[in-house]
């Protein structure tokens, strides 16, 4: 787990019947995004970079002017993905000291299970109050329809042989 000790997190899981190899290419096909992910609109790599550590991305939102900035800050092919918030222009960004979104694949003998887990660090108690009572609630939401569309996107592309 990424979390700091004081960092509110937030995690959901989703079984499939294949193993992470074959998952971990369609989770990282970021230009596949905007299909799965709520409120991106886009993801592009800063000057063309390929995805790696060290390696930075912009997610753009659905709402004009809305977008956060990434670094990965692990990968593990084919089984972790670590994206750390740089910056971004979102109102509540303001409130964000620090955050995280984690992928992770792990195998199992039916196919593999994948978790994933979003936390964030607020400034101070206060910051920390607030980003996790407004993030909380929202993350709650947000997190099973990003598996659920992610799992529908798997489907979809498997089906189409992509």
């Amino acid at each position: 787990m990424y979390a700091s000790r004081h960092m509110a997190a937030y995690y959901t899981a989703q079984a499939y019947d294949a193993p992470a190899h074959l998952i971990w290419p369609i989770l990282t096909d970021f230009a596949s995004w905007p299909h799965w992910f709520p409120r991106v609109s886009a993801v592009e790599f800063d000057g063309g970079a390929r995805p790696a550590a060290g390696s930075e991305l912009l997610a753009l939102g659905a709402e004009p002017h809305i977008w956060t900035r990434w670094r990965i800050g692990e990968w593990r092919e084919p089984s972790r993905l670590l994206c750390e918030h740089v910056e971004s222009s979102a109102p509540m960004a303001g409130h964000v000291q620090a955050a995280y979104l984690q992928f992770e694949l792990i195998d199992d003998p039916e196919g593999c299970t994948l978790e994933v887990e979003l936390g964030a660090d607020g400034y101070g108690l206060v910051g920390d109050f607030f980003v996790g009572f407004t993030l909380g609630s929202e993350v709650r939401r947000i997190l099973p329809q990003l598996v659920d569309a992610f799992s529908d996107y798997v489907v979809r592309r498997t089906a189409a042989g992509a």
